[in-house]
């Protein structure tokens, strides 16, 4: 061959050796590169996967090696990250076997195929439909979805994920939580309007600016199905006839009890003296006794108060369900019988069994 045309092959030779050694990391980028990666190592054990995420993606930047790219694979999918993940697997994966390469390639490249394997299985497709016109842009997370993806199962991360639609009939955005292996569809109708979320109810405030409270009726606020609120006049009534069913329910009950004693003493007196063994149930009947004017005397106000109550005016309101208070002794009497006092807006009562 004559050396003129050796030469030209000579020249390409030397090109080609050139960019190769270029394209080789130098001494202070592989240094730079262990840092990374022990950056990322130290990240992971703190448990902060967002900064190991950055390191080795640093460190696979600049080495492009199975290691860096398993290690960064990894890091995604302990983020909850699992596309990304899975990329990351099959670029390692797919990396061709070099002459002189360590086992530790081999090894990476191996982990890889495995994690890609496991992966698959895990990351939830979410198929986007678009109605009501032709989208110009559609993206999840801010990521855009490409024309020919809709229609089809799209792999997402698991989570919350917030898909927009964008038309010449305006914006539509909606949320959609997706666990591993789910496969959902979404529909975005373009120019549909959105639906306004309704403000939380607040409970009416007073004067001091705590929540008013009926206490005792078995309700949290003081407004009824219709959303009126309780007024004064029902609260006087509700409890003037509360207080008067307690009163008079405890006065009759202590009442009894009384008599009941009153008739064991009366063998153990004669002529108006009595033994002395019977002194104790004289000091018990007598303060049954007075218990039961006291509440005699209660109830008797708080009916008076529910009777004022009743003839006060107050709002209108529709039909609601029943409130009970309902209170029963957590005993038993003597002769295994149960007493129970309750109160109804429609009435209340006193009652038991003995």
């Amino acid at each position: 061959m004559p050396p003129r045309k050796i030469r030209p092959f000579l020249v390409a030779a030397l090109l080609a050796a050139s960019g190769v050694a270029g394209a080789s990391p130098s001494v202070a980028e592989r240094e730079a590169a262990r840092r990374f990666m022990d950056e990322g190592k130290a990240h992971l054990k703190a448990n902060d996967i967002g900064r190991a995420i950055e390191s080795f993606q640093k460190a696979h930047e600049i080495m492009h090696v199975p290691t860096t790219g398993l290690a960064l694979a990894r890091a995604h999918a302990a983020a909850g990250h699992l596309v990304e993940a899975r990329e990351a697997a099959l670029e390692v994966a797919r990396m061709p076997r070099e002459p002189g390469d360590p086992p530790v390639f081999d090894a990476a490249r191996k982990h890889a195929r495995e994690l890609d394997a496991q992966l698959k299985s895990r990351i939830p497709t979410l198929r986007l439909r678009v109605t009501g016109g032709a989208p110009t842009r559609v993206a999840v997370d801010d990521v855009e979805i490409p024309p020919a993806g809709l229609g089809e199962p799209v792999a997402v991360n698991p989570g919350r994920r917030v898909v927009t639609a964008k038309g010449a009939g305006g914006e539509v955005k909606r949320a959609i939580e997706l666990a591993e292996r789910d496969a959902k569809e979404l529909e975005l109708p373009l120019g549909a309007p959105e639906i306004a979320k309704s403000p939380a109810a607040k409970p009416s405030q007073g004067s001091s600016g705590s929540p008013r409270a009926v206490v005792g009726f078995g309700n949290d606020d003081d407004r009824d199905a219709t959303g009126d609120r309780t007024t004064f006049a029902e609260v006087l009534m509700y409890g003037g006839f509360g207080l008067g069913a307690v009163g008079l329910g405890v006065g009759g009950v202590t009442g009894a009890m009384t008599f009941s004693k009153a008739a064991d003493v009366d063998p153990l007196c004669e002529n108006g003296i009595c033994a002395p063994e019977a002194k104790r149930d004289l000091d018990r009947a007598s303060t049954l006794a007075d218990v039961s004017t006291i509440a005699f005397v209660a109830g008797g106000v708080g009916v008076a108060l529910g009777v004022v109550g009743y003839f006060l005016p107050r709002r209108p309101r529709a039909p609601a369900a029943r409130a009970v208070w309902r209170w029963t002794p957590a005993g038993r009497g003597a002769a295994g019988g149960r007493a129970a006092i309750w109160i109804e807006p429609v009435g209340s009562g006193v009652g038991g069994v003995f």
